[in-house]
């Protein structure tokens, strides 16, 4: 009776921590759309103004992402974004989070 106490208990741990570790892993991405302001390679960085008119500046995390700038997208170009927020910073994290809308981008 008492291994069964102990198995129900290490059970209900290890379900409870997988179950937390889900939850805080998991990151709802936002999308938003506007054309590019500015951006900065060395700082990988990004500003966009978004259809309100509102600036927003993005830290770019992946390579492939930060490689578009310059690249296939230039200021003016239209462009959606994924992103997350992490320590009060818009963070771009994935290769396909930033998007141009125009034909090989």
């Amino acid at each position: 009776m008492k291994t069964s106490r102990f198995f129900t208990a290490a059970l209900l741990a290890v379900f409870s921590i997988m179950l937390f570790a889900g939850i805080t892993a998991a990151e709802d991405k936002i999308l938003i759309k506007g054309n590019i302001k500015n951006f900065n390679i060395k700082e990988r960085t990004v500003t966009v103004t978004t259809a309100e008119g509102k600036d927003m500046t993005f830290v770019i995390e992946n390579d492939s992402a930060l490689k578009k700038l310059g690249d296939s997208l230039e200021k003016g170009d239209e462009v959606k974004i994924k992103y997350i927020i992490h320590e009060n910073k818009n963070i771009i994290k994935g290769g396909s989070d930033l998007k141009g809308t125009k034909a090989g981008c």
